[in-house]
């Protein structure tokens, strides 16, 4: 159900519930569901809620909830409907003893009509069984990425999925979370009734969804408006009535531009309304460093002289479109995403208006412009504050590794796509939709084939809600690419010699957080030297940060703790640079992963699950800017993250990049260098220059040549920096590197 206005009165039923754990399976035969049940031996919990944030932590399986209300006498007469924000992972729903009925899935909402299923004058009592048990599957031991003994015990070394069917994405099953890639990879259960519980009163005519379609006109400039309206007549009677458009801007100034209305006919159940208006003069939406992220309010009335029914929905007038070359063109300009992926906990009950605003004003703070939810669905406050802010949003839906492609998850999982199109169709802020992460990430023999089966129809399922927005069918296919040197690959990997495809969905590494965080998850007794089954149950990865990042670990944990963070800022440092030296040959988007752990873990976030920052934000963010200034080095092969060793017969060679994602060009900017001692701060040498900077570009602009080297030693800096014409800093930057 859409959101109503004055037509609708909402009762909320969130608060304190009573709950049980029903681990043996009973509730049911013992009808737990009962009104007339005695509870005094449940126990109280605050819902809405994951339950893991309470008393019971991680639990999987089934707990009863139960709770009781009065309806308003006021409300006689209505229809009432029984609205449930979002309950992981299987509902089942009885009120006063009466069964509703059933629902699967973690982030949809869903309801029942209960007009004729409530008292008025005495308690009704509503009991919801909620079963959130652990996936099914098996867990399996696999080799590790390379040749490192692991000291871990045989649970806590890497294990994979056999075949997932729990529709749960991230919350199920990923690198970074509790149990990590161990024979435990799916603790940390993110079940419960982790959004609102309303009953809801309306009148015999409900607008059910609303769904708004824009299109920009090339001829004229104009944008066409479609609205396309699901309403219920609940009644058993043809309602002869009349509805009322009205569009007017949200978050800026202008007159309304749209108020019209029409006779409509409403036959007994679901009809469909098609509204269509054209805005003259539209203004559009824009990612906040392009434009205005521009937004329109639409008013629904349904019904005269009285109305029977009211929606207002947000949206936002915008193309997106990629052509051939996997560059992106928003409103019919090319631009380049500087992107994050972003989960902002494994138990989302947690997060509010507020702790998102707090992140997305920090990458705001950082000219981040694009953000991948991937593989779940944050709270619908997330996507409006994102419409607002104008950040562009790559959503994929919760399917992750190692899945099932059997005809029946298929049939499960098909329509909970659809439904997720359509609960963030309108959101101004929803650029394209991806079906699953990573389908062909999978480390046993026999896998699934589900980038050719699954994939393909939960496309299908998209599209079908979708026909406008691009629809990618899983990473790493189409274009689509993960880039983690020292994390995911290994740390000597040539970068020239590595194809690079337009998309960067991931790049990053991995560290470990900052001791105070560090000591709320292991123990003291484990901590140092390392109990490698604990560290490894908590993300530690011990292959790849020794193998691939070759980390080393020092003589203290305050050392180890130095050493891994300094090596992920430096790798991720490298990795922007690389990468935005390659913009359009070929990348055209690239989303660092994570902006912050999702829960207590040794992750790859910039901040830790209390956010607490990394040493690699504030390298990223030095680097993560609008125009960057960077160096190319003369070394074959081209590894980065490490330190950048030279003899002193070796010439040293480096490109001086300059790359802008500007709209418009910069006319005599001036590059300039200097050449250090990183010990005694002596000026080898320096380099100026007048430059122009076309508007999103990146190109090189000259080079530092040092060839006399033979009696020097140690570290020495090439410190650079862009100024506008009036001395505006624009970007400032180093590369460090050592004669030996």
């Amino acid at each position: 159900m859409t959101t109503g206005k004055e037509t609708r009165m909402t009762l909320n039923l969130g608060g304190i519930w009573s709950y049980k754990l029903d681990s043996e399976g009973v509730g049911t035969g013992q009808k737990w569901f009962s009104p007339q049940l005695s509870r005094a031996d449940w126990k109280p919990m605050k819902i809405p809620n994951n339950w893991h944030l309470t008393e019971v932590g991680d639990y999987d399986g089934t707990i009863w909830f139960a709770t009781s209300f009065t309806v308003p006498h006021a409300w006689r007469g209505k229809r009432l409907f029984l609205h449930f924000g979002a309950v992981d992972y299987i509902a089942y729903v009885w009120l006063n003893g009466l069964y509703l009925g059933k629902h699967e899935g973690m982030f949809q909402p869903f309801e029942f009509d209960v007009t004729n299923k409530v008292a008025y004058g005495a308690e009704n009592v509503l009991v919801v069984r909620d079963d959130s048990p652990r996936d099914p599957t098996e867990y399996i031991l696999v080799n590790e990425p390379n040749n490192l003994s692991q000291p871990a015990s045989e649970p806590y070394k890497r294990h994979w999925a056999k075949d997932l069917t729990l529709i749960k994405g991230h919350m199920t099953d990923a690198m970074h979370r509790p149990g990590s890639m161990t024979k435990f990879r799916a603790d940390g259960n993110s079940g419960g009734i982790w959004k609102d519980v309303e009953l809801v009163a309306c009148n015999d005519v409900q607008i059910k969804a609303v769904k708004i379609y824009t299109k920009i006109v090339a001829e004229d400039g104009s944008a066409i408006v479609s609205i396309s309206a699901d309403v219920n007549n609940s009644s058993k009677r043809l309602i002869e009535t009349e509805v009322k458009l009205f569009i007017r801007p949200k978050n800026f100034k202008g007159d309304t531009a749209i108020a019209y209305n029409k006779a409509i006919q409403l036959q007994p159940g679901l009809n469909n309304i098609r509204l269509v208006k054209t805005i003259k003069k539209p203004q559009l939406w824009w990612t906040w460093d392009h434009g205005k992220p521009n937004l329109y309010i639409a008013e629904i009335i349904i019904g005269a002289p009285e109305p029977l029914d009211t929606v207002v929905e947000t949206f936002g007038i915008k193309s997106i479109q990629k052509d051939e070359k996997g560059q992106w063109y928003l409103n019919g300009r090319r631009i380049f995403l500087r992107g994050m992926r972003y989960i902002s906990s494994l138990w989302i009950s947690e997060a509010t208006a507020e702790s998102y605003k707090a992140d997305l004003d920090k990458m705001l703070d950082m000219t981040i412009n694009s953000i991948r939810i991937g593989s779940h669905v944050e709270k619908d406050i997330f996507y409006s504050l994102c419409d607002e802010m104008g950040f562009l949003v790559w959503q994929v839906f919760p399917l992750h590794y190692c899945y099932s492609d059997s005809d029946e998850l298929i049939e499960r999982a098909a329509p909970m796509m659809r439904e997720m199109v359509g609960m963030l169709y309108n959101h101004a802020c929803i650029g394209m939709w991806s079906v699953f992460k990573e389908p062909k990430i999978y480390g046993l023999p026999n896998r699934p084939n589900n980038y050719g089966r699954l994939c393909q129809i939960m496309y299908e399922s998209a599209r079908t809600y979708d026909p406008i927005r691009w629809v990618h069918t899983g990473d790493y296919e189409e274009g689509v690419q993960n880039i983690m040197i020292g994390c995911c690959q290994p740390g000597d990997t040539d970068l020239k010699r590595t194809p690079i495809k337009p998309q960067i969905v991931e790049f990053g590494a991995m560290g470990i957080p900052d001791l105070e965080t560090l000591k709320t998850f292991i123990p003291e007794d484990k901590l140092w030297p390392p109990d490698w089954d604990t560290w490894e149950y908590w993300g530690l990865f011990y292959n790849l940060m020794f193998g691939f990042g070759r980390v080393e670990m020092g003589n203290s944990l305050e050392e180890f703790i130095n050493n891994s963070q300094t090596y992920e800022a430096k790798v991720i440092k490298e990795q922007i640079e690389f990468l935005r030296q390659h913009k359009y040959s070929p990348v055209c988007s690239m989303y660092l992963y994570y902006w912050s752990d999702a829960c207590p873990i040794i992750g790859s976030g910039l901040f830790d699950y209390y956010r607490r920052p990394y040493k690699a934000y504030y390298a990223m963010k030095a680097v993560y800017t609008p125009v960057l200034v960077s160096l190319e080095w003369n070394k074959d092969p081209y590894v980065i993250g490490w330190e950048k060793l030279w003899r002193p017969v070796d010439p040293f060679i480096g490109k001086l990049w300059v790359t802008s994602d500007l709209d418009t060009s910069v006319e005599n900017a001036v590059l300039s260098w200097e050449l250090v001692n990183a010990a005694t701060k002596e000026i080898i040498m320096t380099g100026s220059q007048t430059v122009t900077l076309p508007a999103d570009s990146s190109q090189v602009y000259g080079e530092v040549v040092w060839d006399d080297m033979s009696k020097l030693r140690g570290q020495y800096l090439v410190n650079m920096k862009v100024t506008d014409k009036d001395g505006k800093e624009l970007s400032t930057n180093y590369f460090d590197f050592t004669i030996y």
